[in-house]
């Protein structure tokens, strides 16, 4: 039998076809592994954003058994408004569009973005209270200056000196121990934003 009748017998698969079809299920398979990974960090990134901003997609209101769009404020006399599924509804969906623009990038580019993003998550809050605390420090008044904004300013300036001066290998490593960091870190903004409530 010559390899063209085993061919169309369907007995034998020339090495080009099975290297193929393993390569386009190891694609599959990265691409997502890259979705899992993105969606991961960008969760614990997006929830923790929307929740100190208070932007949730709805709001709850257990009293009435009723849902508002976005932030809801209720009458008084009604039930405290329930925020938390809003945050994570809304942080769910920026997230899978978040990851499903990570598979289309390419691999380099997505570790570069991924370490932008976490540095400014993680410096942005440093630098307000920063600023907050110089603010309280000096004898004249700058409190004009304690603003969200105006702490991205060094936050974005730190973040941009990171990307550019971290080395490539340093990147790929991180690239998957953001899963864990994230979500460590978001808890932390998290316990500290909700300090008021435990030392009273």
């Amino acid at each position: 039998m010559t390899q063209t009748t085993l061919d169309v017998a369907g007995q034998f698969s020339p090495p080009d076809r099975a290297h193929g079809a393993s390569a386009a299920a190891r694609t599959g398979e990265t691409k997502f592994g890259t979705f899992a990974i993105a969606f991961g960090i960008a969760f614990a990134i997006l929830y923790t954003v929307l929740e100190r901003l208070n932007w949730p997609l709805f709001t709850y209101l257990p009293r009435p058994n009723r849902v508002e769009f976005w932030k809801f404020s209720p009458a008084a006399g009604e039930a405290p408004p329930m925020y938390w599924y809003g945050w994570c509804v809304l942080a769910a969906i920026c997230a899978t569009v978040t990851a499903w623009i990570a598979t289309m990038v390419s691999g380099e580019r997505l570790r570069q973005a991924t370490l932008f993003c976490c540095a400014l998550t993680a410096l942005w809050p440093t630098a307000l209270e920063a600023l907050r605390a110089f603010i309280s420090w000096v004898s004249f008044d700058i409190s004009f200056l304690d603003s969200v904004w105006v702490a991205a300013i060094p936050a974005l300036a730190g973040t941009v000196a990171l990307s550019y001066y971290a080395p490539p290998r340093w990147v790929q490593y991180l690239w998957t121990r953001w899963l864990l960091i994230m979500p460590i870190g978001g808890l932390v903004v998290l316990g500290y934003s909700l300090k008021q409530y435990f030392v009273r």
